[in-house]
């Protein structure tokens, strides 16, 4: 659960929604006098929801997103790619910024029946928020996703010191990251891509060649310790094709932005 300090901080947080503020301050009491299996959360037009089982966890990442403003893209008519989408904090607050379509990947069963839930609630008020019941890395298959008590840990790789929290496995199809850039590229519009995949990350980013995210207009990348690569690693694989950090004080976070085309990029040539 939140200290004292940390959930007054959020709740006293007057760029968030009073009405997202109330419902976290209800849940906050809910679960001590009168426990639900989840907690809604309005979020922009829809809501979201917090586990009771996994209160604590979702309670972090969802002040992370909202409260910590993690991932501070400018939305408005943009189509935004959620690569490891947890319960969908993250994709309604792009909804609620003015993003235009969101397309969020998860392939962990209870991570995913709430990640719908709130979707649905979106797409019941005009929403455009797709769910894709999958993980995300470097080639098109199948994998074992090993399961974690901590919702937030499911990892296809995690470290030799994650056994003693492993509590499951769950075989998962796997999205390669180039196929989904060619899909969604046709959407149109700024895209917008957020990666937190549980140090699949490096696999993810260096397994696409440069070219294919040309159409990107900004990425996010959560970076994981046993991910295998360094930040700076990421970017100058992309520096190729203009991407360009962003600095940002929430140091596991990588920002790159594309600010224009270089002159080698064939969309950028004289006709």
């Amino acid at each position: 659960m939140p200290s004292p300090g940390r959930l007054a901080n959020v709740l006293l947080q007057r760029r968030i929604p009073l009405q997202t503020r109330l419902d976290l301050l209800r849940a906050e009491l809910g679960r001590r006098t009168r426990s639900r299996t989840a907690y809604a959360v309005r979020t922009g037009p829809g809501e979201v929801f917090l586990s009771h089982a996994d209160y604590t966890v979702d309670w972090k990442s969802f002040a992370w997103v909202v409260a910590d403003d993690a991932y501070p893209a400018s939305y408005e008519g943009a189509v935004v790619l959620d690569l490891g989408a947890h319960k969908g904090y993250y994709g309604a607050h792009a909804l609620a910024h003015g993003a235009r379509i969101v397309v969020s990947f998860e392939p962990e069963t209870a991570n995913l029946e709430l990640l719908e839930r709130a979707a649905a609630t979106h797409r019941a008020r005009g929403a455009d928020w797709r769910v894709r019941a999958s993980a995300v890395g470097a080639e098109r298959g199948e994998a074992e996703l090993r399961l974690m008590a901590g919702s937030w840990a499911h990892s296809l790789h995690p470290p030799d010191s994650w056994a003693q929290w492993e509590v499951g496995t769950q075989r998962v199809p796997v999205e390669a990251m180039t196929d989904i850039l060619r899909e969604i590229g046709p959407l149109g519009g700024p895209l917008v891509v957020k990666i937190n995949i549980e140090g699949e990350e490096c696999r993810a980013v260096l397994g696409t060649p440069p070219e294919a995210w040309v159409g990107v207009s900004e990425l996010f990348v959560e970076m994981h310790e046993w991910a295998g690569c360094s930040d700076t690693e990421l970017e100058a694989h992309l520096a190729p094709v203009g991407f360009r950090r962003i600095p940002t004080p929430l140091e596991r976070v990588l920002r790159l932005r594309r600010e224009a085309a270089p002159r080698s990029d064939p969309r950028n040539a004289p006709t």
